[in-house]
């Protein structure tokens, strides 16, 4: 079981350009045997910023991945390409391939995260304390997620009525997050945890896998330690696919990030929500 910089390590190819990088998937960022997406986007994230350098240029700060195929445990081919390295912002392409496979395609923007929040329109998360939280387990409904071995999640028991066959109807979930080997979040990170919760879909009763078919992360602020609280909400449902955001805050209560996602999801037929908004 990888840590989380040991599992987004990046091992350059040929004469040290930092245009191709080797790395090595663990599979314990995964679930129900599928790595988990914002992981694979942290892994990108890391190898832009690699690729611009860090000076001026440290942290990422937009994200965006196409997910084309889902890449297996093992060893991958990271590919960039610096389209601009301006004073302020550098914006990268960066492409997974793994297994003979084009698997994911993103663009990400990498700059300096600085300055003070001038306003903020995102209602926060009031959560009961980390330690009235149960943490979520390694053996999910039907399958195992061990991503929860890596990542400590604590939901909300107000939001926990899914996983005893009463979903909320509501659509969102809620929680504390962090990196189970102790490690203190960061900007790279934060690409991870804009994807690591259950898909908010469980509290409308739908069960199954949700892959992620694209996924943007805004990245807002260096993130203090401690854990994060990440809240995940379901905007919008149809044609078997979800529209979902997920807004992460650090320990001090300042909005860090903001995630959302296009997945893909299996509704049985004639089911309807919970709760019909």
């Amino acid at each position: 079981m990888a840590g989380f910089d040991e599992a987004t390590a990046l091992h350059p190819v040929g004469d040290g350009t930092f245009d191709t990088f080797d790395a090595e998937l663990d599979g314990s960022w995964s679930i129900g045997g599928k790595l988990n997406g914002g992981y694979l986007l942290a892994l990108l994230g890391r190898a832009a910023c690699v690729a611009v350098g860090s000076e001026g240029h440290p942290h990422p700060v937009a994200a965006s991945a196409h997910f084309l195929h889902a890449p297996d445990p093992g060893p991958a081919r990271v590919e960039v390409a610096v389209l601009r390295a301006g004073r302020t912002l550098g914006q990268v392409r960066a492409s997974l391939h793994a297994g003979g496979r084009h698997c994911v395609e993103a663009v990400v923007s990498v700059g300096a995260l600085d300055g003070g929040t001038w306003w903020d329109g995102v209602p926060p998360v009031e959560l009961p304390a980390i330690e009235s939280c149960p943490r979520l387990p390694v053996q999910g409904p039907g399958f195992e997620v061990p991503l929860m071995a890596v990542v400590a999640e604590h939901l909300d028991p107000a939001v926990m009525g899914w996983a005893v066959g009463r979903p909320s109807g509501a659509g969102e979930l809620r929680g504390w997050a962090a990196h189970a080997e102790g490690r203190e979040p960061d900007p790279v990170s934060l690409l991870m945890f804009a994807d690591a919760l259950p898909p908010a879909t469980f509290d409308l009763g739908s069960a199954g896998w949700v892959p992620t078919l694209e996924l943007t992360c805004h990245v807002r602020a260096v993130p203090a330690p401690g854990p994060v609280v990440v809240r995940q909400r379901v905007r919008h449902v149809s044609g078997g696919r979800v529209d979902e955001e997920c807004d992460v805050w650090d320990s001090t209560g300042r909005l860090v990030a903001t995630g959302h996602q296009l997945a893909g999801v299996r509704i049985p037929e004639g089911q309807a929500p919970a709760t019909r908004r």
